[in-house]
């Protein structure tokens, strides 16, 4: 995994940190290979990290009460994941994140970042500053289901997160978007 890749997403969150406060939140993060399908987090586990996707990419779904599979976030390369709401809280987890292809993330485990920036405020801010993006792109596929018709969630999606339609199966893009899959097909053959 690529240490200087992994230090550039930090200094994309938290512009000011020095040399020594990288090489602090550097020391905390930890290289893992996934294979495609391998979970993460498990429903019911409590989340203690954040995650940075380096290649591949992470989705983050639960299961509901008539078993479907309800797609919540994408994670892509370059872009940080986690359960904020276990992860504040301590609760266990209401969702799952797994890998959706072999997929190489970082792990920042907060149980282990404390002791290391009790005395430095610009990784402090750091963990604040992501923890804001993170909980900002939640609302945002939140408010798709507020303010857009199903077809304009696609378009958005189209327009937006490309990647996600060149990667992710037309099921869980369906479910990402709350509709079924033949809507998305009708809606797909639409646009076409």
């Amino acid at each position: 995994m690529n240490q200087q890749a992994l230090q550039e997403r930090i200094k994309q969150v938290s512009q000011h940190i020095t040399e020594e406060e990288l090489s602090l939140l550097v020391s905390c993060a930890i290289s893992r290979d996934l294979k495609k399908g391998e979970i993460l987090l498990k429903q019911g586990e409590v989340c203690r990290s954040f995650y940075l996707v380096e290649t591949g990419y992470l989705r983050t779904y639960y299961n509901n009460k008539e078993g479907g599979t309800i797609n919540l976030n994408f994670a892509f390369e370059g872009d940080f994941t986690c359960n904020l709401q276990s992860l504040k809280s301590r609760q266990p987890s209401e969702f799952a994140i797994e890998a959706g292809e072999d997929t190489g993330i970082w792990i920042f485990d907060l149980n282990v970042i404390p002791d290391k920036y009790k005395s430095s405020l610009p990784v402090s801010q750091f963990v604040r500053r992501l923890a804001i993006r993170i909980l900002l792109a939640s609302e945002e596929h939140g408010n798709l289901f507020k303010m857009y018709t199903p077809t304009e969630r696609y378009r958005y999606i189209e327009k937006n997160n490309p990647r996600l339609l060149q990667r992710v199966s037309l099921t869980q893009i369906a479910s990402y978007l709350g509709i079924a899959r033949e809507t998305l097909s009708r809606i797909r053959a639409k646009n076409a």
